[in-house]
């Protein structure tokens, strides 16, 4: 069945009524031929029915002009002897035919307008969850910010050292409620169209593993020649965070924590490898779930968002990620997304260059 317009509709109800007229007419004056054009008649009506509904009185006046019409016409044959009075029959037979069909047309549009109300409404129902997951994560992050601010003051400029004690272990909890705040909101936006940009994959690994290696006692090191590609800077940025997260939790000083993007084929190739305590291999299938740990994960067990976030950010990108890992030797996570060149620069434009650009395209070893 067809979504057309009513003036569409209108054009081919008046092409359908001329050809079923004149077939109509062909039945009378056509003697002994009169079943080519009979069935034409019928048969341009279901298909006319089937591709776009009919109003309940259009369709009733239709069925019931058809059948008087060619049923006329075969008696009239039947009476002055050109046919046999048993292909009247058909007058019944395609009646019955037709009318089966009108019903069952009319059971497909209705459960396609129940289908269409139930996804409407299931639609209206996630686009209420998500505003209310988005503006409440939004809000509790304000909220956890002011609280944040007060506890690290009472910190700062507390003399009694229990009190600082008590205070900077209550900024350290909302520092972890602000990270898991953040986490669902990242979460809850998985599903948004990516903001598509030039993304200098060479460049942005350097500055992540920078940033990181400030935070961990840990051996750091990156290596990427992808160059800048077209993607979305945020998400990116997001996963490879929180993977980061994840194996500096499994980690500790001394442990090894690797970066490296390719480009192969049509894809951009990420992956993560640590050399930490690893995950057991009953745990791998699960590990991207939402809330799930590692069943080994203990005391460093996180929120179980990182992995869930990882694993619908890159999936909603179209891409895949995949974990390996061996108890005691480390876990390698390896991403792979579909790669978007950027488009070269029209001639005349002047490209942007960067003094540190050469050091992006080689190996990056930041240690701390």
């Amino acid at each position: 069945m067809l979504d057309i317009g009513s003036r569409s509709k209108a054009v081919l109800a008046a092409v359908w009524a001329v050809f079923a007229g004149v077939n109509c007419y062909l039945t009378f004056v056509l003697p002994g031929k009169e079943t080519i054009p009979f069935h034409l008649v019928w048969a341009s009506f279901a298909l006319l029915y089937g591709l776009c509904p009919w109003p309940r009185r259009a369709t009733q006046i239709a069925f019931v002009v058809i059948t008087t019409v060619t049923g006329t016409a075969l008696v009239g044959h039947a009476m002055a002897g050109t046919i046999e009075w048993e292909e009247c029959t058909e007058i019944f037979l395609m009646g019955g035919i037709i009318a089966l069909l009108i019903w069952h047309v009319n059971r497909q549009w209705s459960a396609q307008a129940r289908l269409r109300a139930l996804q409407q409404a299931d639609r209206h129902r996630s686009q209420q969850r998500e505003n209310a997951a988005r503006f409440g994560s939004h809000e509790v992050r304000t909220r956890l910010t002011i609280a944040r601010g007060y506890a690290q003051l009472i910190a700062d400029q507390s003399s009694e050292p229990t009190v600082r004690e008590d205070a900077e272990l209550v900024v350290a909890e909302l520092i972890k409620a602000s990270a898991l705040a953040t986490n669902l909101l990242t979460l809850v936006r998985v599903v948004e169209p990516p903001n598509t940009e030039p993304v200098d994959v060479d460049r942005m690994l350097s500055t992540i593993l920078r940033r990181w290696s400030v935070t961990a006692d840990r051996n750091w090191s990156s290596r990427s020649a992808v160059g800048t590609i077209q993607g979305d800077n945020e998400r990116l940025e997001a996963i490879l965070d929180c993977l980061l997260e994840n194996a500096v939790r499994f980690t500790g000083p001394g442990d090894t924590i690797a970066v490296t993007a390719d480009a192969q084929g049509d894809e951009l190739v990420l992956t993560v490898q640590d050399t930490g305590a690893g995950i057991p291999a009953t745990d791998l299938d699960s590990i991207f779930e939402v809330f799930r740990t590692g069943s080994t994960a203990g005391e460093r067990a996180g929120s179980g968002l990182g992995l869930a976030i990882v694993k619908a950010v890159t999936e909603a990108r179209g891409g895949t990620v995949s974990a390996d890992s061996s108890l005691g030797q480390g876990t390698s996570f390896t991403l792979r997304l579909p790669l978007h060149p950027v488009p070269p620069a029209p001639l005349g434009t002047p490209v942007s260059t960067s003094p540190d650009r050469d050091a992006h395209d080689k190996s990056v070893d930041v240690r701390s």
